[in-house]
């Protein structure tokens, strides 16, 4: 049996279209910067593009958190979120290490990935909190 409805498998499909036009579109923007210009802003190509993906990603994952399609109806959504959210502060935490710093030499490190994975994770708690806020101002308005 399937977890999600089908208008949740509309969404899910939807928001996966667009971020997959958002990571093409980041890509080729940064392969122009590269060819182009010469401008490199991570310590390496691959470093770049795995970065770039977490746009794509957190868009994906907010937008279906928001609208409903992210945890299947009959999953207990708050306790996950708060281990979302738990999971991004320990990522964010374990990221400003003084041993290997965010930036060296003008180019992000390895290390950036750590906190901009533990954003992505924020991002669930954010998006779930905020869509249920806006649904009890929608009921106070409608009352």
């Amino acid at each position: 049996m399937d977890p999600f409805d089908e208008y949740q498998k509309s969404l899910r499909h939807k928001y996966g279209y667009h971020s997959f036009l958002i990571i093409l579109v980041l890509g080729i923007i940064n392969f122009n910067l590269h060819l182009f210009f010469d401008f490199q802003w991570g310590e390496t190509q691959s470093l770049e593009f795995v970065l770039l993906l977490f746009f794509g990603i957190a868009y994906f994952i907010v937008m279906n958190v928001y609208n409903g399609a992210y945890f299947p109806k009959k999953q207990k959504a708050l306790s996950l979120t708060l281990l979302f959210g738990f999971a991004g502060i320990s990522n964010i935490y374990l990221s400003f290490s003084p041993h290997s710093p965010l930036i060296i030499n003008g180019l992000l490190t390895t290390n950036s990935f750590m906190l901009v994975s533990g954003l992505v994770w924020l991002s669930i708690p954010s998006a779930y909190f905020t869509r249920i806020l806006m649904e009890k101002r929608r009921e106070r308005e409608e009352n």
